[in-house]
């Protein structure tokens, strides 16, 4: 990418930097650091990227991950934050524009300066590319941003085997480095659920809440809930299930407690507008009111409570059931030790 400096560029802001086909700008435009940007090579970018910003015998380099959304042509923003929103080349980067050399905006402030922008891109985290796949539809504009930053491509189905040309038909996969994962159904199969807690995640061609389903590492019974109060939804799912849920950023924390405390798990997934999913354990928070979808982690432990059960026996102390006949109760239900039933009960009560 190529461009100019600018009189107005004050880059000062912390959190954006930005390159603008703009011929001009105001001093409010904060995150600008190039004006009259024209891109050379017009594909697009994904996965980690280095962007090199040089003028006038200075320069400054950061590190991200490019959006394989971005439109070339267009506005270039590159963001610390996690959410791909329109005109973003690139997300969770090191530095925003405040973090610019002072002598590097000196540069960026004649407008006579010639500033050459380039991206490059760079060995990362280990991390699973889910795409799901559909023979009938339009081709996916990122997806072959996605297959250039692979370091391997692992097709699922025979179908998606046909429509990439590129397969891995048997063996363990190891997500050791930049996995692309395909399929036509069943996204993401079997080749990598299991090591989706330990590594970042993307997926393309699915909706939030699907997309918050195939990140899970888990591929126990799925309950996908577009409506319903998530608060009643984690306390009559069965707590060997999954549950995809949608609530407010600001609400996570506590329902995070809840799926604790009902369902004896510790983590969920969450995937928020214009972001890729992310992992979340119990007492993470989000900030915000955004309408994000959470997939609960299912129970592991043979043990753990369905929430079903809790209620029919908070039910029976509602009623005023003694504490030993609802103790009782529980422990036939769960398979439980009299003793537990009774001890867990009493926290019931306390509480």
């Amino acid at each position: 990418m190529v461009g100019r400096g600018d009189g107005a560029i004050r880059a000062t802001h912390a959190k954006t930097l930005e390159f603008t086909p703009d011929a001009a700008i105001t001093e409010r435009a904060t995150c600008i650091v190039t004006v009259g940007a024209e891109v050379d090579d017009p594909g697009r970018i994904a996965g980690p990227v280095r962007i090199t910003i040089s003028a006038g015998g200075e320069s400054f380099s950061l590190e991200a991950l490019g959006n394989p959304a971005w439109t070339p042509g267009g506005p270039a923003v590159v963001r610390r934050s996690d959410r791909r929103r329109p005109g973003t080349l690139a997300t969770e980067a090191g530095a925003g524009a405040a973090d610019l050399p002072r002598s590097l905006v000196a540069v960026l402030q004649d407008p006579a300066a010639q500033v050459e922008v380039t991206v490059e891109p760079l060995p990362g985290r280990p991390a699973a590319v889910l795409v799901a796949l559909d023979p009938d539809g339009p081709a996916d504009p990122r997806l072959a941003a996605e297959l250039a930053a692979a370091d391997l491509v692992v097709a699922e189905d025979e179908e998606a085997g046909r429509l990439l040309g590129e397969r891995v038909a048997s063996g363990t996969v190891l997500v050791d480095r930049r996995v692309l994962v395909a399929a036509t159904r069943g996204l993401p199969g079997a080749t990598v659920a299991g090591q989706l807690a330990d590594v970042d995640v993307d997926v393309l061609g699915l909706s939030p809440a699907l997309a918050a389903a195939a990140a899970s590492p888990s591929r126990a019974p799925l309950v996908v809930a577009e409506a319903g109060d998530a608060r009643a939804l984690l306390r009559k799912t069965p707590s060997g299930h999954r549950l995809v849920v949608h609530a407010r950023a600001d609400e996570v924390a506590d329902l995070l407690q809840l799926a604790a405390e009902l369902r004896g798990t510790s983590g969920a997934v969450l995937v928020a507008p214009d972001a890729r999913p992310r992992r979340l354990a119990t007492g993470d928070e989000v900030p915000g009111r955004d309408v994000v979808h959470l997939c609960f982690d299912p129970a592991t432990e043979s043990s753990a409570l369905d929430p079903r059960v809790r209620m029919a026996v908070e039910g029976l102390i509602a009623d005023g059931v003694a504490t030993k006949t609802a103790a009782n109760a529980l422990a036939a239900l769960t398979g439980w030790e009299r003793r537990r039933g009774y001890e867990t009960v009493l926290g019931w009560r306390a509480t």
